[in-house]
């Protein structure tokens, strides 16, 4: 008899399908299913596809909200605002890293329990897709695709827990439900991206949410520039590959105008490799604005207009400000004003005294201010949604209804990871060519000023520029934390740079891991206290 499970974040959800190993239960919603066996009703892929597809809506929905935003809190790029520090209790934690990161924290659990019900959703298509006995070939592209997203979301998993549970239903007995080692985890992570580029097709035509060879192989290189190395799995010459085959395909393009990047209304673009389709109208919604824009806007203006929000992700100070300043920007960089909201003015007549429209600025003296000038500081603008604005005309008038797409793997990162590859391969003024004549020829307007290229350098002075340079391309999509991890950074900058870090002053290395929620020590009978990452016992 299998070892039952308490209610666990993975644990009710995997004991079904543990079970189904053994039997003849169907966890598949099919009707009719009558009398069938679960290997009839698998055989059949038209029963399979469904559970495939909906994989995107279940990865989608880890993403939306502050579900998807939190991982973003306590880098050098994106920290909370003031008035979200002092008034959400341990939330403080995720940027000063002190004693409220910890085991009990709602955050850290909601990013926890958020994913793993898609994790097991692809280790059940996966597990389904085996049993298939017909059109070989359209089941392993199927399997390519819930290969993609269970690569995807462990990546993230071991990026930010460590060693993790791996779920794998033909393996049940074997991996059970606790944590495995990291050469474990990482060669099912690097496995699912091999499955998943060696068996996509370039395109899907009509269908731009799903993922393609191109999107995996980026992913597949990720992991291998990412994997720790203690797993003995770090490769960067077979991360470039993968970076050189992206590239030889002719498919992706960088856009000629950053700017272009980040209209709603232009959406699948040349340079997206995997995106995220979202829209207007709930559930499709990301709600991102409503986190990312500013409270005296909001406090001034009302939620009508586009870029009026709370304040739980802002830039650090070191993501706004100028070089000269101590920042990350340079002069003429056209990629900040399209980044970063710092002009609050808004065309209303709502205060006017003759009744006509002009522009007004937000008085800090009629907000709820709380005390510091970051509700005006500089905030996040790519994630703006014009459609959402009173002014637009089309009656959404509420910034909580944001849904522009969002570009998970951008080709401008390919090319900067490629870079990176090339630089740790011995290959530095190769890597420098590529930054100087590809991203940053575009950030200032396809003329690159003689005192903005890169000259020559040491590899050593390379990777220092290349992650200040992954800021300024990639800056609130979702890469740093990983950046900072991956390179071994992640302490000493986030100490440096963020703002609420720095003046805290408590973190330290074992931060660079969250806390095992205590609900999944306490609920899966496949941990014990041992399993929690040191430093939070």
């Amino acid at each position: 008899m299998k070892k039952t499970y308490k209610y666990s974040a993975i644990g009710v959800l995997t004991y079904a399908l543990i079970l189904s190993t053994s039997s003849c239960s169907n966890f598949l919603s099919v009707e009719p299913t009558g009398s069938l066996t679960e290997e009839q009703v698998f055989e059949k892929i038209e029963n399979v596809q469904p559970l495939v597809l909906g994989l995107y809506d279940s990865y989608r929905r880890c993403k939306e909200g502050r579900n998807g935003l939190m991982p973003y809190l306590g880098t050098d790029e994106t920290q909370q605002g003031n008035y979200q520090l002092i008034s959400s209790g341990d939330q403080a934690g995720m940027d000063k890293y002190n004693g409220q990161l910890n085991a009990t924290s709602t955050q850290v659990a909601s990013i926890w329990n958020n994913r793993w019900p898609a994790v097991v959703s692809a280790a059940k298509a996966i597990y389904a897709l085996s049993m298939t006995t017909e059109d070989p070939e359209r089941a392993m592209k199927l399997t390519g695709e819930a290969c993609f997203i269970r690569g995807l979301l462990m990546f993230e998993l071991s990026m930010l827990w460590g060693e993790i549970p791996v779920v794998d239903m033909n393996r049940t007995d074997e991996l059970g439900l606790g944590r495995q080692p990291l050469d474990v985890v990482w060669q099912y992570i690097i496995d699912d991206f091999t499955t998943a580029a060696n068996n996509l097709p370039e395109s899907y035509d009509g269908e731009p949410q799903r993922a393609t060879k191109g999107a995996a192989l980026a992913m597949l290189g990720k992991a291998y520039m990412a994997a720790p190395e203690s797993t003995n799995l770090r490769d960067f010459s077979k991360a470039d590959d993968c970076f050189k085959q992206i590239i030889e395909m002719g498919r992706y393009r960088l856009l000629d105008n950053y700017s272009d990047l980040f209209r709603y209304n232009n959406p699948n673009t040349a340079e997206s490799l995997f995106e995220l389709q979202f829209n207007n109208v709930w559930p499709d919604c990301n709600y991102w604005q409503f986190d990312t824009g500013s409270r005296a806007v909001d406090s001034w203006f009302s939620q009508a207009c586009s870029y009026a929000g709370y304040d739980f992700l802002l830039p650090t100070p070191f993501a706004y400000k100028a070089v000269e300043e101590g920042g990350v920007w340079e002069d003429g960089d056209t990629r900040k004003g399209e980044a970063l909201r710092e002009d609050f003015t808004y065309y209303t007549n709502r205060y006017s005294s003759d009744g006509s429209f002009q522009y007004v600025t937000p008085d800090l003296s009629k907000t709820q201010w709380t005390g510091t000038t970051d509700e005006l500081d500089p905030h996040i603008k790519k994630y703006e949604d014009p459609r959402t604005d009173i002014l637009s005309g089309l009656g959404i008038n509420n910034m909580w209804n944001s849904g522009k797409n969002f570009a998970v793997i951008r080709y401008a990162d390919v090319l900067l990871l490629h870079a990176e590859c090339l630089n740790e391969l011995g290959q530095t003024a190769e890597a420098i060519n590529i930054v100087n004549e590809e991203i940053r020829k575009r950030a200032w307007g396809g003329t690159l000023p003689e005192d903005k290229k890169w000259g020559a350098m040491s590899p050593d002075d390379f990777r220092a520029k290349i992650m200040d340079e992954r800021i300024r391309e990639l800056c609130f999509e979702g890469w740093r934390r990983i950046d900072l991890l991956r390179t071994g950074k992640f302490v000493a900058l986030v100490k440096e740079r963020n703002k609420w870090a720095n003046e805290s002053g408590t973190i330290q290395d074992f931060h660079k891991r969250y806390p095992i929620p205590d609900t999944e020590i306490k609920t899966n009978d496949a941990f014990t206290e041992e399993d929690q990452n040191p430093g939070y016992n």
